[in-house]
């Protein structure tokens, strides 16, 4: 047995370079898999990204979305997970309405690529069928 201390009394981590809006991280195990608590307020999001040997994310709090390159994927709810395959490029944020709070698991290094647009965020919202 591992006992993992988290932040150990840190401060949550403001993300601002490869996210849009108000993001805060919890990391919680920086080896592989590195595992993170992430909080998004509404309409923040990831930039579009990859992970060498894909990305579990398991939706704990509000809603929001994971959305892959192709405009396939679409609303996440609390209790649901989603796996994105070594490679896929993909971006995860929260809905327009709500806070989304996940737990991330991403294996081998992440590629982060360009900003999610506000009209392919738009995209996302407006194909949502909840």
């Amino acid at each position: 047995m591992h006992l993992i201390p988290g932040r150990s009394g840190k401060p949550s981590v403001r993300r601002t370079e490869t996210f849009t809006g108000d993001v805060w991280a919890d990391p919680i195990s920086g080896d592989d898999p590195v595992v993170n608590l992430v909080a998004f307020a509404p309409r923040a999001r990831t930039y579009w990204h990859r992970h060498e040997g894909g990305q579990l994310i398991v939706a704990t709090h509000g809603s929001g979305f994971v959305v892959r390159e192709d405009g396939l994927g679409g609303p996440v709810l609390a209790g649901q997970s989603v796996w994105t395959p070594a490679g896929e490029v993909h971006w995860h944020g929260a809905g327009p309405d709500s806070l989304l709070t996940q737990t991330a698991y991403s294996f081998g290094p992440t590629e982060w690529l360009h900003e999610v647009s506000d009209e392919e965020y738009e995209r996302a919202v407006g194909e949502a069928s909840w």
